[in-house]
């Protein structure tokens, strides 16, 4: 349906947005070639790989915890491979088919721009949808992860897709939306662990709906259609995770988490668990790793690090308002005020109800829940499936833009984000906007799991063979000129390494994640 109804578009429409997926492809392209594997793209490929060879348990939960079956997609370039090439073996340590595997992410991320537009299109016009795609082509956050082996960019599609088909099935009472709807529900498990919340804001935003709009409930009929959406879970979960160990007994788990341990306690051991073991242990382990929090020697994540403060163990409640505060363009910012503003004055509560609120309400909830619930602070990657709901909401002011001044301030919003985000072609996962003046201090801003997640090695190694005066800092003290990378610099290991140089005030950046420093006689001394 939405292929069709992308391709019913007037020549002048299709061209600009086909112009803007290739735009975007490019630069992805481009990026997907100068960036070095990150930090966990070889643990993505090698649970895809274990998914595709039949033994996917989660046998070193510190790795596999957060890993999900979306991944076999992109280890499919090398079993294609390997298909017609039987013997095929390469001694790279998987860069080369990670590099691949990357283009999956992606094309498939290309499906967001089309959903994109395609909502915005229904809700404000075809001109608004077409703004909208091109907010989200330029969205440094979101192109960052579009070209990684992670789950992020599919957890944004299947993220957008279950609320758009709840959003359909809201405003038409239609079946077929209906299906839709439990089918995109059921597939976002198989791809990020905090989409299960999905079961919780789905229902409530039902409910809210149905309160406002003051539509009767129909209890058989929502009695069957919850039956029909728990039997569609059931076989897509299975089925993604391969039917593994399923109908296991409740006692016979041994679980990590305190929570899932109580729920073992209160019920009984001899219940058949009717999901695959699969699913119900990363559900676990992601839950255990996230109660113990990061920076300690058996953590999956290292220390919260935002605002010159740092936490082993621990959180701060405003790390993801702060985030996103400093990581979102500016002129994001200033388009997602103007549409609230717009929203306000002019749209009624009820259509209010029909539509935005399917918008905002995941933005609201998953930044309440992320900010408040949650110990797992390693990025703003965690929240990125907002964006694209708040471009599309976005659709709104270029719908209300009828006046020479609304329409001038647009397209000097837009050339802002243009110039904005262009600074950092091939490595946009360390953006921060304009709030931060000099980029070397941005890492007291935003912490350094907003900086780096080792993407820009070969970003790095080009310039230190420009600048051969230029070395990577060694952990005893010495004169000279030297690059340390922002999680040294603040030690989100405890490790205690590099302690003379982290006295010492950093006086550039090296592709914004790594932090330059000129060190004298004086400075050793110190």
């Amino acid at each position: 349906m939405l292929t069709i109804e992308v391709f019913l578009l007037n020549k002048k429409h299709t061209i600009l947005l086909s112009l803007l997926v290739l735009l975007y492809l490019v630069n992805g392209i481009c990026s997907i070639n100068a960036l070095s594997i990150t930090a966990d793209e070889g643990s993505h490929m090698a649970f895809g790989i274990k998914m595709l060879k039949g033994d996917p348990a989660r046998t070193n939960p510190e790795k596999d915890n957060s890993k999900m079956p979306v991944t076999v997609l992109n280890v499919m370039p090398r079993a294609v491979e390997q298909v017609f090439h039987k013997n095929l073996t390469r001694n790279d340590w998987g860069t080369g088919d990670t590099i691949r595997g990357r283009y999956i992410t992606l094309f498939f991320s290309v499906l967001i721009i089309l959903l994109v537009f395609h909502w915005s299109r229904n809700l404000y016009g075809v001109n608004a949808g077409l703004f909208s795609a091109f907010l989200f082509v330029c969205c440094p956050n979101n192109m960052a992860h579009a070209v990684l082996v992670t789950t992020e960019t599919y957890s944004v599609f299947f993220l957008l897709a279950t609320m758009y088909c709840l959003w359909r099935f809201c405003n038409t009472g239609s079946n077929k939306h209906f299906i839709w709807f439990a089918l995109m529900l059921a597939a976002s498990q198989l791809v990020k662990q905090s989409l299960f919340h999905l079961y919780v804001l789905a229902p409530l935003c039902l409910l809210v709906y149905a309160a406002v709009m003051k539509e009767k409930i129909k209890w058989s009929p929502l009695f069957i259609k919850t039956l029909i959406a728990a039997g569609i879970s059931w076989v897509v979960i299975n089925t993604g995770f391969v039917f593994w160990h399923m109908n296991t007994r409740l006692g016979d788990y041994h679980f990590m988490s305190s929570l899932f341990q109580k729920l073992q306690q209160l019920l009984p051991g001899r219940m058949p668990v009717p999901l695959s073991e699969l699913f119900v242990t990363g559900l676990d382990q992601a839950k255990y790793y996230d109660q113990l929090g990061g920076g300690h020697p058996n953590s999956s994540f290292a220390n919260v690090t935002i605002l010159g403060q740092s936490s082993t163990g621990g959180s701060f409640w405003y790390y993801y308002f702060v985030s996103i505060f400093f990581k979102t363009p500016i002129p994001y910012l200033i388009l997602a005020g103007w549409a609230t503003f717009l929203c306000l004055r002019n749209s009624r509560f009820t259509g209010f109800m029909r539509n935005e609120f399917f918008l905002l309400a995941p933005v609201v909830y998953f930044l309440l829940l992320m900010s408040f619930l949650y110990n797992t602070q390693c990025g703003i990657r965690h929240l990125i499936f907002l964006y694209p709901l708040l471009f599309i909401f976005c659709g709104l002011v270029y719908k209300k833009a009828g006046k020479k001044g609304d329409q001038l301030l647009l397209l000097m919003l837009s050339l802002w984000l243009l110039m904005s985000v262009g600074q950092y072609f091939n490595n946009y996962y360390p953006y921060t906007n304009e709030f931060i003046g000099h980029k070397k201090n941005a890492w007291q801003y935003v912490g350094a799991s907003n900086l780096n997640i080792t993407q820009a090695e070969y970003l790095l190694d080009a310039h230190l063979k420009k600048h051969p005066e230029i070395k990577r800092a060694p952990e005893g003290p010495q004169t000279g000129k030297f690059v340390l990378v922002v999680d040294s610099y603040l030690d989100i290991w405890n490790t205690g390494k590099y302690q003379w140089i982290r006295k010492l005030r950093p006086v550039g950046h090296v592709e914004h994640s790594y932090l330059l420093f000129e060190v004298g006689e004086k400075d050793i001394e110190k």
